[in-house]
C-alpha cells in the first residue's frame, strides 16, 4: 500500500522521528531554553484566529498533512497524540523549531501570532480523533493482512519485508480515511522514499524496483525482491523514474474484508 502501498501505508509513515537518548536530551535542553519566554496557553483562540490559523494550515502544512490533517507524508494530526508533546506551548515549540532530522521545517521566520494561530487550528484537528469509529473487526483484519500477503513488503513490529513503509504505530499516525484510500489507491500518494525506477538492461531485462540513489553515472535501487541494485547508466537500454507506487491496489477486496483490514491496522498503535 504505499499511499502506503499497503506499501504507503505504510511506507513512511513518514514523519515519524526516533531519537537516540543523547539526542532526545540534547532537543528537550534546547527546547526548554529556547521556550523559556513562550507561555503556556495560547493567547489567540478567538474565531478569527482560528479561521486564520485554518487558511495558514492550507496554505503551509497541509501537502505533508493533509488538507484535513489526515495525514500523508507528515503524521496524522488529528489522533491529538503528537511525538514531542501536545500542550499548547509545546506545539508552539514544534511548529516554531521544527523536527530534527525529519521532513518537519522550521517556522522560525513566521510571526509569532501566524505560529499560535495555527497551534489552534492544529488542536481543534486533534478533536476528531474522538469521532473516528472502526466499522471492521481488528482480529479478521489480521487475517486479511496475512492472507494479502502484506508482511512481504511491509515490516510491522519487527517482521516484515523492507519494499514497502513500516507499519509499526500506523494507527497513531494515519487516519481511517487515509489507511482506506491508501490501500484501494496507493499511487494517489507515494513518499518521495519509496518511487519506483524501471530500468531496462541492453539484452532487454526489465527490473523494477524502489528508488534508492542517482548520480551521473549510475543508479541504485531495491528490487521487488527486496535486493539492493546497482546500475551503470551507459549499460542500460533505458531507464524511467515512476510516479506509480509499485504496491497493487486492493480493490477487489470485499467491503467487509476492507473494513477489516483498516480496522486492523488501526489497532497498530
Amino acid at each position: 500500500m504505499q499511499r502506503f502501498s499497503i506499501a504507503l501505508l505504510f511506507i513512511g509513515f513518514g514523519g515519524a522521528i526516533c531519537f537516540g537518548q543523547a539526542g532526545t536530551h540534547n532537543l528537550a535542553v534546547q527546547r526548554s531554553t529556547e521556550g523559556e519566554n513562550v507561555p503556556e496557553r495560547n493567547p489567540f483562540t478567538s474565531p478569527a484566529d482560528l479561521a486564520m490559523g485554518q487558511t495558514l494550515f492550507i496554505r503551509r502544512c497541509s501537502q505533508c498533512h493533509g488538507k484535513n490533517g489526515e495525514g500523508g507524508r507528515g503524521v496524522n494530526l488529528t489522533t491529538g497524540e503528537y511525538r514531542l508533546g501536545g500542550s499548547e506551548r509545546e506545539l508552539f515549540l514544534t511548529i516554531r523549531n521544527g523536527i530534527p532530522n525529519s521532513d518537519m521545517p522550521s517556522s522560525a521566520r513566521s510571526k509569532p501570532v501566524e505560529i499560535w494561530q495555527l497551534v489552534g487550528y492544529v488542536k481543534r484537528l486533534g478533536s476528531a480523533a474522538a469521532a473516528e469509529k472502526t466499522a471492521g473487526d481488528p482480529d479478521a483484519g489480521r487475517a486479511v493482512y496475512e492472507k494479502s500477503g502484506c508482511a512481504q513488503c511491509h515490516m510491522l513490529n519487527g517482521v516484515g519485508g523492507e519494499l514497502g513503509p513500516d507499519l509499526s504505530g500506523v494507527g497513531r499516525q494515519r487516519s481511517l480515511k487515509y489507511l482506506r484510500d491508501s490501500i484501494v489507491d496507493p499511487s494517489a500518494d507515494v513518499p518521495n522514499n519509496y518511487r519506483a525506477d524501471t530500468v531496462t538492461t541492453l539484452d532487454g531485462k526489465i527490473v523494477r524496483g524502489i528508488h534508492l540513489n542517482e548520480d551521473d553515472y549510475s543508479l541504485q535501487m531495491r528490487d521487488a525482491s527486496g535486493n539492493p541494485r546497482s546500475f551503470l547508466k551507459s549499460e542500460l537500454k533505458g531507464f524511467m523514474h515512476e510516479r506509480e507506487s509499485i504496491m497493487p491496489p486492493y480493490r477487489s477486496l470485499a467491503p467487509a474484508e476492507l473494513d477489516s483490514l483498516v480496522a486492523y491496522l488501526k489497532s497498530v498503535r
